[in-house]
C-alpha cells in the first residue's frame, strides 16, 4: 500500500522495507536460482499441511545440501517459503504467486532476462539520455527496437511474452468497442510489431484490411506471421522509421491505431509523430491510442509494475521515454489539435483507450 503520510507506517516496518530494498538483488537472484534449479517447482506440489526438508529437496533436485540450504534460509526470511514445525518447507503465498501467477512470472522473467544487467547502468542512462544498459546485448544499435529480433533467445522470449501479455488482453475488448460504433474498412497499425493486433482485427471483422507501419525489422517479423496465417490479401506492411527526418505516412485508413507505441518516445518525439499523423489523416478518420497510464490504475500493484518498468525504457530501450501519466500525455494530444471523443479505462491489464478526432 502506498504510504500517503509520514506516520502511516511504523518505524520498524519502514526499516524492514528499507533493508529489503537494500538486499533486494540478493532476494531476486535467490528466487531466480530456486526457479532455475527446480526448487520452486518441487515445493509447489506440496499440500497445504505438508512440506519438504532440505535433504529431500537436495535429493529431488539433484543439488547439493549447501545450495538448497543457503537459498531456503534467505527465502524463509524474505517470506517466499515457510518453515514448518518438522523443519520442512513449503511455499508461502508470496512464493505461490512467484511460481504460479502468470502476470508475476511474466514480470519476473522480463526483469531477469531482459532488464537486470542493463539496469546497473541506470544512472549513466539517465544522465546521458541514452540506453547505456543496452550494451549488455549490443553496442551497434542506438535503441533496442531494431535489435529485438536478434536478442538472445531467452531474452527475446521474455520480451515478447511481456509485450504480448499486456497488449493482447486488450485487443478483443477494444475491437468490440470500436466496431460497435462504426464499420471500419482499413486500419493503420502504427508500431504493429509482430502483427498480433492486425491478426486480431482481421479475425474480429471479416472485411477489414490492416496495414502495419513499423521499422523494417519488425515488418519482416510481421510478414512471417502474416504469411504463416495466409493473410497476405488482408494485411500488408509499410516499413518506415517515424524518427527519420520528414518521414511520411499513407492516407487511406479510416482508423489509425497505436498500441503501447508512443511510450517508446520522449515528449518532443511524440509531438512530431502525432503532428504527422494529424496531417495525414482524412477528415472522417479516427485515431485510437491504447496506453498504460500509471495514474489511471485500480490498485498499487499495477501502479508499481508500471512505474518500475518505465525504467526499462531509460536503461535499455531508448534512454528518453516512459509510461506516461495521463494528464501529461493528454496535454500533448491536445496541443496537436486532436479532440478527445471518448475514453475507456481498465481494459485488459489496466489499459486506457483514447478515441480521438482531428477536427
Amino acid at each position: 500500500m502506498t504510504q500517503k503520510n509520514f506516520n502511516d507506517m511504523k518505524a520498524i516496518d519502514a526499516l524492514w522495507i528499507a533493508n529489503l530494498i537494500s538486499v533486494g538483488p540478493f532476494v531476486f537472484q535467490a528466487v531466480k536460482s530456486m526457479k532455475d534449479l527446480g526448487i520452486m517447482d518441487a515445493l509447489s506440489v506440496c499440500k497445504s499441511n505438508e512440506g519438504k526438508t532440505k535433504v529431500a529437496l537436495a535429493t529431488e533436485t539433484k543439488q547439493s545440501y549447501y545450495t538448497v540450504s543457503v537459498l531456503l534460509d534467505l527465502a524463509e526470511t524474505a517470506d517466499v517459503v515457510i518453515k514448518l514445525a518438522d523443519n520442512s518447507y513449503q511455499l508461502s503465498k508470496v512464493g505461490i504467486y512467484l511460481n504460479d501467477d502468470l502476470m508475476t512470472k511474466v514480470n519476473f522473467n522480463f526483469t531477469a532476462d531482459v532488464c537486470y544487467q542493463g539496469l546497473e547502468k541506470l544512472t549513466e542512462s539517465l544522465t546521458s539520455e541514452k540506453p547505456v544498459g543496452l550494451e549488455v546485448f549490443t553496442k551497434d544499435e542506438q535503441t533496442i527496437y531494431p535489435f529485438l529480433s536478434r536478442l538472445p533467445s531467452k531474452a527475446k522470449e521474455s520480451w515478447f511474452a511481456f509485450d504480448h501479455f499486456y497488449s493482447d488482453h486488450v485487443f478483443e475488448r477494444a475491437l468490440e468497442i470500436l466496431f460497435s460504433k462504426h464499420k471500419y474498412q482499413h486500419i493503420y497499425d502504427i508500431g504493429g510489431n509482430t502483427g498480433k493486433f492486425a491478426m486480431s482485427a482481421t479475425s474480429f471483422d471479416k472485411d477489414v484490411k490492416v496495414t502495419i507501419i513499423d521499422l523494417k525489422e519488425q515488418c519482416a517479423l510481421a510478414n512471417e506471421n502474416i504469411k504463416a496465417n495466409s493473410l497476405e490479401n488482408r494485411i500488408s506492411t509499410y516499413p518506415t522509421n517515424v524518427l527519420a527526418p520528414n518521414f511520411t505516412l499513407p492516407h487511406d485508413a479510416d482508423l489509425w491505431w497505436m498500441s503501447q507505441f508512443l511510450d517508446c518516445f520522449n515528449q518532443e518525439q511524440i509531438e512530431s509523430i502525432l503532428k504527422t499523423v494529424y496531417d495525414s489523416m482524412n477528415d472522417d478518420a479516427t485515431l485510437v491510442i491504447n496506453e498504460i497510464f500509471g495514474d489511471r490504475q485500480k490498485n498499487d500493484i499495477a501502479k508499481l509494475v508500471i512505474e518500475a518498468n518505465s525504467l526499462y525504457f531509460t536503461a535499455l530501450a531508448n534512454g528518453v521515454s516512459r509510461f506516461y501519466h495521463y494528464d501529461e500525455f493528454i496535454a500533448l494530444v491536445n496541443k496537436i489539435g486532436f479532440k478527445l471523443e471518448a475514453i475507456h479505462d481498465y481494459l485488459g491489464m489496466g489499459h486506457t483507450l483514447l478515441v480521438l478526432k482531428n477536427n
